[in-house]
């Protein structure tokens, strides 16, 4: 009799074949998907080296530009120059200056092998490094001035030089000297060590960096290809990427090494092979002891993971007896953790509405208001009693002011509601200050009824006052202006008081305010708990002209609210 196969019997053969096709597809998938990630590596490698090298040759040029420059624009480097070729006294003694100048400069500064000065009338000097003086078998000559209107020319030889030290290479550095007059007066040439170069571009085993200017390389990692020609640099063998420099006109080639990529692909070719056959390995062993409620249990348990990590904390799982322990306990271990992350995140919703509440307490509420109410109401009864009616009727405005400040702090009143109490607080500062401030309002009809929150016009209404007008002679104006653009209330509030410098108004625009701007940090932050990234600011000033803040806060239309509603005395 035919004995019957069992279930993983069968399932065994069916899942190997099923198995071995597609890891053997994915394996040549990968092994392309390899290369091709190798290819970009390695050529984001070689540019990001070539960057480097470029940034490290520009701040090693920059550095040497910047003495040439800073001593060809010295008044007194300048003038001993202008005195070269004079009589024989003062001629002498600038020049002697001038090789004094030469020579801190090479001492200071490693690489300089050395300074040229071409001046006025055919006149030159040379300071040679090593010799500390100028020899007339030296291999500084004229040749070394080019002819040129640029402020900065750098000039190459692909010849060594010979020097006391031996054969060296050098390029050179070479600086216009302008006189007051942007007339060229002469040139100076600062020759430096190809080594400067060299030791700017070292880069890895593989990767060789060669430095060209007019078709030859005039440096270069590989010192025996100094000299030599572009076309003699090809090389099949080798990835190629190159830069040109701005400011010099040379171009950086970088070649790095292929045979290092090529050992690399290879060894990861092997290496995804062998994760091939261990992965239908594996996978037979895994099929063999599995079974199908277990990959349905798991599949529950990803879902609810799922639904977890979208936001659904109210999701659960079910124990099943029939499965292993393991699996049951990660049910249970899920659910209990879902309920500790759902009673947290509901205390951590709470936490942040009442911290939203305690800030905008402590920026709205910051003192007593029935102390002021009844300290007020006392100085205006004693103001009364003396008939001094102006000053009652101050008070009764400014405590008017206040109640509209602090009663329902936070609340929304209307455009309206809001410029009558800043045409109440403006009465009241020009009282105190003894001149007329004129409001000028251009404010629709249908916007005084759209709603805003309290108090965020005063500030830059008192900012005005108190910086704006101060001193100032003539006519005080502040124009409020307001209108709907693209679902936000854009209002304006101008000044035309002395205005705000460069510094400070770009101290404002960064959020970091000199000290009497305190007011505008606290409208930021009303702003911010109260319409979030919906709102903004922005400033704008001509010292002598204008002041103008642009407010954009999002709005929605209100009723007829009573402007006298919140200070009723």
């Amino acid at each position: 009799m035919r004995k019957e196969k069992t279930f993983r019997e069968k399932l065994l053969p069916l899942i190997l074949a099923l198995a071995a096709i597609p890891v053997v597809i994915l394996s040549v998938m990968a092994i392309v998907s390899l290369e091709e990630t190798l290819t970009d590596r390695y050529q984001e490698q070689v540019k990001n080296d070539l960057q480097q090298s470029v940034r490290m040759l520009d701040v090693t040029l920059d550095k040497y530009t910047s003495i040439l420059h800073e001593l060809s624009t010295d008044e007194e480097f300048q003038e001993n120059v202008r005195n070269l070729g004079e009589e024989q006294g003062k001629g002498k003694a600038a020049g002697e200056s001038i090789q004094q100048d030469f020579a801190y400069i090479c001492r200071r500064n490693t690489g300089i092998e050395g300074m040229s000065l071409l001046g006025p009338r055919g006149t030159s000097l040379f300071y040679e490094r090593e010799e500390e003086a100028s020899k007339s078998d030296s291999w500084m000559d004229e040749s070394l001035f080019v002819e040129t209107d640029q402020e900065i020319t750098y000039h190459t030889d692909t010849a060594p030089v010979f020097t006391k030290s031996g054969e060296q290479y050098l390029f050179h550095i070479i600086g216009l000297i302008k006189d007051e007059e942007e007339n060229a007066i002469g040139q100076v040439v600062m020759s430096l060590n190809e080594n400067v170069i060299r030791e700017t571009i070292q880069n890895g085993s593989n990767t060789t960096t060669f430095i060209i200017d007019k078709g030859r390389v005039i440096s270069s990692s590989d010192s025996s290809a100094i000299g030599i020609s572009t076309k003699e640099l090809s090389d099949d063998s080798s990835y190629v990427e190159t830069r040109t420099m701005k400011d010099t006109g040379w171009k950086i080639e970088e070649h790095y090494s292929l045979s290092l990529y090529a050992r690399t692909l290879w060894g990861q070719v092997i290496f995804e092979l062998m994760i091939a056959v261990a992965v239908i390995v594996i996978l037979v062993v895994v099929a063999y002891f599995m079974s199908a409620p277990l990959v349905r249990q798991v599949g529950r348990i990803v879902t609810a993971m799922n639904a977890a990590r979208s936001g659904d904390f109210s999701v659960r799982l079910t124990a099943d007896k029939k499965m292993p322990y393991e699996l049951n306990r990660i049910s249970e271990g899920f659910n209990d953790m879902m309920r500790q992350i759902d009673i947290l995140d509901k205390q951590g919703r709470a936490a942040a509405e009442e911290q939203r509440n305690a800030e905008l307490q402590a920026l709205e509420a910051q003192i007593d208001p029935h102390f002021l109410y009844n300290t007020l109401d006392a100085i205006n009864w004693k103001a009364i009693e003396k008939g001094e009616l102006e000053i009652s009727q101050m008070l009764g405005d400014l405590a008017d002011i206040l109640r509209y400040s602090v009663m329902n702090a936070g609340e929304e009143t209307t455009v309206r509601g809001e410029l009558y109490w800043l045409r109440q607080y403006v009465r009241l500062q020009q009282e105190r200050i003894g001149k007329e401030i004129l409001i000028e309002e251009d404010v629709p009809e249908d916007i005084k009824n759209r709603k805003l929150h309290k108090l965020l016009l005063q500030p830059f209404a008192e900012n005005s006052i108190r910086h704006g007008f101060r001193d100032q002679q003539g006519e005080c104006r502040l124009l409020i202006r307001m209108a709907q653009e693209e679902g936000l209330l854009h209002i304006v509030i101008e000044d035309n008081g002395k205005g705000i410098g460069e510094r400070e108004l770009e101290k404002i625009r960064q959020k970091e305010p000199e000290n009497g701007h305190v007011g505008i940090e606290n409208v930021r932050k009303r702003l911010q708990l109260y319409y979030s990234s919906r709102a903004s600011l922005e400033f704008e000033s001509v010292p002598g002209e204008f002041t103008r803040v642009h407010m954009y806060i999002p709005t929605e239309k209100g009723g007829d609210i009573d402007e006298n509603r919140d200070c009723r005395r």
